[in-house]
C-alpha cells in the first residue's frame, strides 16, 4: 500500500490539477521569441493531458513527415492527414507547437490553422484553394469538410465505435471556434517562463519549444496513475520511464512546481511493497527491469525550488526513495550480499546492473562482455541518492535516519574512490570485482563521480582534463563513448552526445567548484540544442559528435522530454 504521506500528496494533486485557460474570442500573438515557429520533419503532434483527458491507447499521436504539411498518425492503419496548398500560397509560420500550427498566408487576412481540440480530434481552417486529404485509418477515422466563404474547414476524428460515431464527433468539432482554439494554446506560451532580459532571441525561441515538448509529453490521469504523468516521447516510447521522469521534473518545476511534483508522484504510485520501482510503466503495462535511481535527487531539487516548501511531498519522496535505494542496495550488490546481521554497506559496497537496458544504455559496448562487473554509474547513482536522502532526513528532523544515510553515502563513495578509480589512467572504470580486472571501455559513465563529492578534488581535476580532450569532446557535449573505442559509431550510446548525461556532468563540475569547465560545457550544450532546433524544429534524444545533427539510432525519437527539460534548467538555473 502507498504511504499515508504519498496518498496525501496524491489527493492534493487531484484537487490542484491545472485547468486550461480559454478566451471567449479574439487572440493576440505573444512576442515571436516566446512561441516556437520552426517547421520540420519528426515534430511530435498530439493533445496534451494539460488540456483535457488523454488515453495511452490508441496512440492518437502524429509526427510531421514528408517535408510538408503531412501528419502521420501512429495507430491502427496509420492514417495520414495531408494539407494540399495552391501554388500561390506562401506561408509564414507564426506557431509550430506540438499541438497547434498557425501560418500567415500571403493575400489572406486569416491564418491557416491546424490543431487538436481533444485527444481524438484535429481541426483546421484552410485558405481558398487548399484542401485536406486523408489516407489510411480504416473505418474508425473520418474526415469532414465544410466551406466557410472562400475558405474551408475540416475535422478529423477517431472513434473506436466506428464511422458513424466518428462522423458525429467530427461534425461537432466543425463548430469549434478557431479563434478560441488559438487563444487557449497561446495562453500556455504567454505564461511559460521566458528567461531574463539577457537571454537572446535564438535560445529564447528554443526555450519556448522546450516547454512545448514538455506539454505534449504530459498525459492526463489514467488509472492506476491518478495524477498527471509524463513520458520521454509520446511516440515511439509512450510509457512512463522512472529515469527520464527525474529529468522531466527539473524542467517542469520552472513551468509549474505542482506539475513537477505530480510527475514524480506518478512514479511513486508504481512502487511495489519491497521498494522496487519498474523502469517502464503506464496504465496498462509495467516491467520488472529497473532504471538508474535519480528520483530522490530530482525530488529534493523540486522541493528546494518550490516556494511552498511542501513538507508532505518531501516526506513522500523520502519514503519512496528510502524503499527504492534499499531495494537497490540489497538486489544489485556486486558479489555476495552482506550477512543479514550486517549493514547494507558492509564490506566493499559496489553494485552491478543486470542488463544494459537497466543502465539506460542499450547497445553500449560497455556491456559487450556482459554485466558481471561493478558498474561505476550505478555505484555512483546510489552514493548520491544516499547523500540526498541524508539531506531530506535532516530537513524532516529525522536525526537517526540522517546519520544512517550519511554513513551509507560515505561508505559507498569511499568504495568508488578506492576500487573504481584507475590512478594510472586518471579515470573511473567498471571493474570485475573490487580488485579484479578493469574494463577497457572509456564511456561517459566514468565522469559521473563528479557529482556531490564522490570524486576527490584531484580526481575531479583529472576528469576535467579528459572532458577537454578530443577523445570525449563533442560539439554539444560529452560523447557517450570515446572516439577511439571499439564499437564507436557516433550514434546513440556508441558515441553520440546525450544531453541528460552531459547535464549530469555539468552539475557535477559545479559541485566540485570547477565552474569555468562547467560553464564552457553548458554553453556548448545550449548552443547545439538551440542550433538544432532552428535547423530542424526538434529537440532530439541524441546529437551528432560533430555539428548539430540528430544521432539517434531510432529516427523516430524526436521532441525528447529529457533534452527539453535539461535545456530549460540550464537556461533558467545556470548555476544552482
Amino acid at each position: 500500500m502507498p504511504s499515508r504521506a504519498l496518498m496525501a500528496v496524491v489527493a492534493a494533486c487531484v484537487v490542484l490539477a491545472p485547468a486550461p485557460a480559454l478566451a471567449a474570442d479574439g487572440y493576440t500573438f505573444p512576442p515571436a521569441e516566446h512561441v516556437p515557429d520552426v517547421l520540420g520533419d519528426g515534430i511530435l503532434f498530439a493533445y496534451s493531458g494539460l488540456d483535457g483527458k488523454t488515453r495511452v491507447e490508441p496512440p492518437m499521436v502524429a509526427t510531421l513527415a514528408g517535408g510538408g504539411l503531412t501528419l502521420k498518425f501512429h495507430f491502427e492503419n496509420e492514417p495520414a492527414l495531408r494539407i494540399l496548398l495552391a501554388e500561390n500560397h506562401r506561408l509564414t509560420w507564426r506557431v509550430v507547437s506540438n499541438d497547434l500550427l498557425v501560418a500567415d498566408v500571403a493575400g489572406d487576412d486569416m491564418p491557416l490553422v491546424v490543431g487538436f481540440t481533444s485527444a481524438k480530434v484535429v481541426v483546421g481552417r484552410l485558405p481558398s484553394g487548399a484542401r485536406a486529404t486523408l489516407t489510411g485509418g480504416g473505418s474508425t477515422t473520418v474526415i469532414l469538410r465544410d466551406k466557410v466563404g472562400e475558405r474551408s474547414r475540416f475535422a478529423l476524428a477517431y472513434d473506436a465505435g466506428g464511422p458513424q460515431v466518428a462522423a458525429r464527433v467530427a461534425a461537432q468539432a466543425l463548430k469549434v471556434s478557431i479563434e478560441t482554439l488559438i487563444e487557449g494554446r497561446l495562453d500556455f506560451f504567454a505564461k511559460a517562463p521566458h528567461g531574463d532580459d539577457n537571454l537572446r532571441a535564438r535560445p529564447a525561441e528554443a526555450l519556448a519549444k522546450a516547454f512545448s515538448v514538455m506539454k505534449v509529453n504530459v498525459y492526463g490521469p489514467e488509472p492506476p496513475l491518478t495524477v498527471h504523468w509524463t513520458t520521454p516521447s509520446r511516440w515511439p516510447e509512450r510509457r512512463q520511464n522512472a529515469w527520464a521522469t527525474a529529468f522531466h521534473a527539473l524542467g517542469l518545476m520552472h513551468l509549474d512546481t505542482h506539475l513537477a511534483k505530480e510527475a514524480l508522484v506518478s512514479v511513486y504510485l508504481t512502487q511495489e511493497e519491497d521498494g522496487h520501482i519498474p523502469g517502464w510503466s503506464g496504465p496498462a503495462t509495467a516491467e520488472s527491469l529497473v532504471q538508474p535511481p535519480l528520483l530522490a535527487q530530482a525530488a529534493l531539487t523540486v522541493y528546494r525550488h518550490d516556494k511552498m516548501r511542501d513538507r508532505r511531498f518531501l516526506q513522500a519522496a523520502f519514503d519512496a526513495g528510502t524503499k527504492q535505494v534499499e531495494w537497490f542496495l540489497k538486489n544489485r550488490r556486486f558479489g555476495e550480499a552482506p550477512p543479514p546481521e550486517k549493514p547494507l554497506t558492509y564490506g566493499v559496497p559496489l553494485h552491478a546492473w543486470s542488463t544494459a537496458e537497466e543502465a539506460g544504455m542499450p547497445g553500449s559496448p560497455r556491456f559487450a562482455t556482459g554485466t558481471s562487473m561493478a558498474a561505476i554509474d550505478l555505484s555512483t547513482y546510489l552514493a548520491v541518492e544516499c547523500r540526498t536522502l541524508q539531506h531530506m532526513a535532516q530537513r524532516l528532523g529525522l536525526a537517526v535516519s540522517a546519520r544512517t544515510w550519511g554513513q551509507r553515502a560515505d561508505e559507498l563513495a569511499e568504495a568508488i574512490r578506492t576500487h573504481l578509480w584507475n590512478a594510472e589512467k586518471g579515470f573511473f572504470f567498471d571493474r570485475q570485482g573490487a580488485d579484479g580486472p578493469w574494463s577497457e571501455t572509456w564511456s561517459v559513465a566514468g565522469f559521473l563521480p563528479l557529482a556531490l563529492g564522490v570524486a576527490t578534488n584531484d580526481q575531479a581535476r583529472r576528469l576535467a582534463d579528459h572532458l577537454a580532450s578530443d577523445r570525449f569532446r563533442g560539439t554539444g557535449g560529452i560523447l557517450t563513448l570515446a572516439r577511439d573505442q571499439t564499437g564507436y559509431t557516433g550514434e546513440g550510446w556508441r558515441g553520440a552526445v546525450s544531453m541528460p548525461m552531459t547535464y549530469l556532468v555539468i552539475r557535477g563540475l559545479q559541485q566540485q567548484g570547477l565552474n569555468p569547465a562547467a560553464r564552457r560545457l553548458a554553453q556548448r550544450a545550449v548552443a547545439t540544442i538551440t542550433d538544432r532546433y532552428h535547423e530542424a524544429g526538434t529537440l532530439d534524444a541524441f546529437y551528432a559528435a560533430g555539428g548539430t545533427g540528430s544521432a539517434a539510432p531510432d529516427p523516430g525519437t524526436r521532441d525528447y522530454f529529457p533534452t527539453a527539460a535539461v535545456f530549460a534548467d540550464l537556461l533558467l538555473r545556470p548555476e544552482p
